[in-house]
């Protein structure tokens, strides 16, 4: 096998290998990831050390914008929040942190995306979200915004169960793991990268926006299998 063609099936195999240890994960959908991961394994003779990496990584999403709109800065901090990376704006949205990690974090992205846009696309059909892009945008804006409220939750839940099964070695290390991890991402991938002011997301809070929130709660947060 050529070493591009090999490198290639590693960065699949990689894939189903983060998806299977994916905490958010569904136990049926971590159990398919495992058991495709495992059978490609086998079938190429590729052991978890080469699956491996410390290598970071960056994935760029969507289109170059003149200005990124506030619903995808807001739905790319919840994907970032969830999947250990941080997402950096240079007139599009970069994931950056370890490989493995901004790979799920892309895939995670795109389904959520498309899931929003089916919804609101399915609200306009019913009449319950009105005509025109402000209507539209206020739906994405609160769809994204309640990603993002649960997203948060999923990481204090996170942290808090780490803490508790781990608070002898957690202390000895300096605290818990995932803040760590962040901590190495930060250093390892954002040397290049100027603070600015944070945006304030600006919308109606109206019916289209508390349509979106509702759909953003429904919304599953589960690693997609593809």
């Amino acid at each position: 096998m050529k070493n591009e063609d090999r490198e290639k099936l590693l960065n699949r195999i990689r894939k189903l290998y983060a998806m299977s240890r994916e905490q958010e994960s569904s136990p049926h959908e971590a159990e398919i990831a495992l058991r495709r991961c495992q059978s490609l394994m086998q079938r190429f003779g590729i052991s978890e050390a080469d699956l491996e990496t410390s290598e970071f990584g960056v994935s760029t999403i969507g289109k170059q914008f003149r200005a990124i709109p506030s619903y995808i800065g807001v739905m790319s901090s919840a994907v970032a929040l969830l999947h250990d990376c941080v997402c950096v704006d240079t007139g599009t949205i970069e994931f950056r942190g370890y490989s493995i990690d901004t790979e799920v974090a892309s895939m995670t992205f795109a389904y959520l995306t498309e899931s929003m846009e089916q919804s609101l696309k399915s609200r306009k059909k019913s009449g319950s979200v009105g005509p025109g892009r402000a209507a539209s945008f206020d739906y994405r804006v609160g769809f994204a915004i309640a990603v993002l409220e649960r997203c948060r939750a999923i990481d204090t839940e996170r942290k808090l169960a780490e803490q508790q099964a781990h608070t002898t070695q957690v202390a000895g290390a300096g605290g818990s793991l995932v803040v760590r991890k962040l901590a190495m991402v930060r250093d390892g991938c954002l040397q290049d990268v100027q603070t600015g002011r944070k945006r304030r997301v600006r919308y109606r809070n109206g019916d289209a926006h508390t349509a979106g929130a509702t759909d953003g709660n429904k919304v599953s947060l589960n690693t997609q299998i593809e």
